[in-house]
């Protein structure tokens, strides 16, 4: 149905999926926003189901951002098809740095899409611009392109190996995207991975002039997941191997 979310069996089943993750996020962010009333804005709103969660919360208006069309085409379908008594909702493909007006928002959401984007300093600004005095920003996502599984298996090898797309080369990711997708891309950033490492995202934060409020570093829950990823946050205070094991970052700032 849609050309990125091939491997998905049902994206109807992936949308639904998306309106029940939501406290798993709010976990990883250690705080919960609060959407009564809110004006929210969500940067990578991909398929629906976080704005549509936060429309049903009661928030007074969500606008979802996806550069994609046929993801905001499809947001919009199925949104309106499966809550049509909500009228606070909209998407659009406009990006949050192409958009107009400041101060509009009380609150922005991006879940796993800081990692893909390439001008990190463009978004956070723009960020800055449309929240309001005193507005937060929660921005969570993984996986970093230097951890384990960095390129989103686009490798596609038959056994999933930690660090594979490191040791083969971005010539080898960029190779395989192009074959997967039938692209002619010759930089990461055509891939849509930004290459950043830590380091670089907490640099964008500061020069950002946003407050960091909070930075949570490999959060889970859970079983062993839990237990590797303690491990890794450990191994990540270690010189020179923070970017091989900081799966993710989950960070609230506020204006």
């Amino acid at each position: 149905m849609l050309q990125d979310h091939e491997n998905f069996a049902d994206v109807d089943a992936e949308f639904e999926a998306g309106l029940v993750q939501a406290p798993t996020l709010w976990r990883r962010f250690g705080a919960k926003p609060h959407f009564r009333g809110k004006d929210v804005l969500e940067i990578g709103s991909a398929l629906g189901g976080l704005s549509a969660e936060m429309a049903l919360e009661g928030a007074r208006s969500v606008v979802g951002v996806d550069i994609w069309e046929p993801r905001v085409e499809y947001s919009t379908r199925k949104v309106a098809a499966r809550f049509p008594e909500l009228s606070n909702i909209r998407f659009t493909a406009t990006p949050s740095d192409k958009m107009d007006g400041e101060n509009q928002f009380d609150l922005v959401i991006s879940q796993n899409t800081f990692e893909h984007i390439s001008d990190i300093d463009a978004v956070l600004g723009s960020i800055r611009r449309l929240l309001r005095p005193g507005g937060y920003a929660y921005l969570g996502f993984s996986p970093l392109y230097h951890s384990p599984f960095g390129d989103h298996s686009e490798l596609r090898f038959p056994v999933k190996l930690p660090w594979v797309h490191l040791f083969a080369g971005r010539k080898a990711v960029i190779a395989s995207f192009n074959k997967a997708n039938g692209a002619a891309a010759t930089t990461l950033p055509e891939c849509g991975y930004n290459g950043h490492k830590p380091a670089d995202f907490r640099a964008a934060f500061k020069r950002s002039g946003l407050e960091l409020q909070r930075l949570r570093i490999n959060p889970t829950e859970g079983g062993l997941k839990q237990v590797a990823m303690a491990g890794f946050t450990t191994l990540a205070g270690i010189p020179g191997l923070e970017p091989y094991f900081t799966v993710g970052m989950y960070a609230i700032l506020r204006k």
